[in-house]
């Protein structure tokens, strides 16, 4: 017999006719002499070494007192002490469960004594799970003078059992439906969500095929397209599925093959998503997008129109009224001049205040045409914008100043949008500054970008109001006896613009004293 190749219960079984003959021996009237011949016995001999140094079972003797007498090397693995603090230490010592040490009790009453549970292993510092047979063994009076327990470690089985459970307790109460079919396609298992979503109870679709499932509006190829997938990997797409009732619904699916470890296939697992109100979301999401669009497209010819409208007779009035200063200029006295100096002056204003609400309007609606492009910022907004502001300066005898720190300002931007953001800049720094200086600086930081500075002399912004002036309608000075006019949309413009083109921009401010305004271009895309 080859006891190498013998299962574990086969071992089981072998043990326990080797405790007979063991037995029979003790108990025999020529008991000494037929343990003396016992281990001369070659088979029973090698068979009870095979067995006592198997890698399966824990094996250990014990005395009428429990004292252990012997045990195996696969006992000392699974108690996990070592050798010498089991020979001799009392069995009870190793165990804390009740329950075994009333199956050592039953063994030495000649009783059936199984147990099979979990305990507290104080070697290994964790619970373990074991399965135990004790016997006993008595003499002539029928005295026990021998005890034997055999232990199999079944702590992995049990953790697995355990995970299949929980994996088990899971796959049913997800939220999404779980099948399972056979090769041939019958279904071998749902889960709750698909009896909830499809109207089936498991008992009526088990053994049912899945095709009953299948809506005959999907594709005709999409099966073909499934089975040649799944002979590799995870098959994932959108499908109809029917209900029991005969409703047809959209639904998500991923699907595979299950293989055993010989590759051949014995399963089909798929979960299916129910995806009718995604799909009702996104209908309404590109119908609330066109909806968007069309308005947003109305806003613009609105606005492109309101611009017109307003703009066309102002710029008519402006025009006239210069051209009858002209004519008359030499003729006219100096109030007369001076009331059309004040009707250029507000023209003016309300033509700004166009500009910034409109313009304001079509940033926060979206109309904005943005129109990157490549330009060179310095001499653009030089020719732009610096004589019509030197002349100001003047006006007001403040020294207005550009100043060129770099010899490279070529950028990628919006170029209305940016002269926009230098003019509204601008006009703050002339506006608030009645005494010293205004210097537009062009340079470049440490990091290379393109760094422009307006800098002014003028009254300054109160620190408690910096986290504030990009607000919009935002302004410092409020009420009716506040000393310069506006609307507080300037810097709110500003600001959109810089979003538009990427532009960093930061204030630094002090009462009295003046105003530093920082925009940080981002690096150009094209080498310079």
């Amino acid at each position: 017999m080859d006891y190498d190749k013998k299962t574990k219960n086969e071992l089981v079984k072998e043990i326990r006719r080797l405790n007979n003959v063991i037995s029979n021996s003790i108990t025999s009237e020529d008991a000494e002499v037929k343990q003396e011949e016992y281990p001369n016995n070659s088979q029973n001999g090698a068979l009870y070494n095979l067995i006592f140094n198997q890698p399966f079972l824990g094996i250990v003797h014990f005395d009428e007192d429990r004292t252990i007498i012997d045990c195996n090397s696969q006992f000392v693995k699974i108690i996990g002490a070592s050798r010498e603090e089991i020979i001799g230490h009392n069995l009870l010592n190793f165990f804390d469960n009740k329950e075994i040490l009333l199956a050592i009790k039953d063994a030495f009453a000649d009783k059936i004594s199984v147990f099979e549970g979990g305990y507290f292993n104080q070697f290994r510092n964790e619970e373990m799970f074991v399965k135990i047979f004790f016997n006993s063994y008595r003499d002539s009076n029928n005295e026990v003078i021998l005890g034997t327990g055999l232990f199999e470690d079944i702590t992995a089985k049990k953790k697995a059992e355990k995970e299949v459970e929980l994996l088990a307790h899971s796959i049913q109460n997800i939220s999404e439906c779980v099948i399972i079919t056979d090769p041939q396609n019958k279904i071998l298992y749902v889960n709750k969500a698909f009896e909830n979503i499809f109207g089936y109870t498991s008992e009526e679709i088990i053994s049912e095929s899945f095709g009953i499932l299948r809506s005959l509006n999907n594709p005709k190829k999409i099966n073909d397209e499934i089975y040649k997938t799944t002979s590799s990997k995870v098959w994932q797409g959108e499908l109809l599925n029917v209900k029991k009732d005969g409703t047809e619904f959209p639904i998500f699916l991923s699907t595979t093959l299950l293989k055993n470890i010989e590759g051949k296939t014995y399963a089909r697992i798929g979960v299916v998503r129910d995806i009718t109100q995604r799909k009702k979301d996104e209908k309404e999401l590109i119908e609330a997008k066109l909806k968007a669009e069309q308005s947003d497209k109305l806003k613009s010819e609105f606005l492109a129109q309101m611009s017109h409208e307003i703009r066309t007779p102002i710029n008519v009035i402006l025009n006239i009224a210069n051209m009858i200063l002209e004519d008359h200029y030499f003729d006219a006295d100096e109030d007369t001049k001076a009331t059309f100096s004040i009707l250029d002056s507000a023209g003016k204003r309300i033509t700004r205040t166009i500009d910034l609400i409109l313009n304001m309007a079509e940033v926060q609606v979206g109309a904005y045409d943005y129109t990157p492009r490549r330009f060179d910022l310095f001499s653009d907004m030089y020719n732009l914008l610096y004589r019509e502001f030197e002349k100001i300066s003047e006006e007001k005898g403040i020294d207005f100043k550009w100043t060129k720190n770099t010899d490279n300002t070529l950028i990628t931007a919006d170029v209305y949008s940016v002269s926009q953001i230098f003019s509204n800049l601008l006009y703050n720094t002339v506006k608030f500054t009645n005494i010293g200086e205004v210097d537009v600086v062009f340079s470049r930081n440490s990091k290379g970008n393109l760094l422009v500075q307006f800098i002014d002399t003028g009254i300054g912004i109160g620190e408690e109001f910096l986290p504030h002036v990009f607000e919009i309608f935002s302004q410092e000075d409020r009420g009716h006896t506040r000393q310069f006019e506006g609307n507080g949309l300037g810097l709110a413009l500003v600001k959109s613009y810089c979003e538009l083109n990427k532009i960093n921009i930061k204030i630094e401010s002090t009462k009295g004293t003046g105003t530093t305004v920082s925009l940080v271009f981002p690096k150009t895309k094209y080498k310079d």
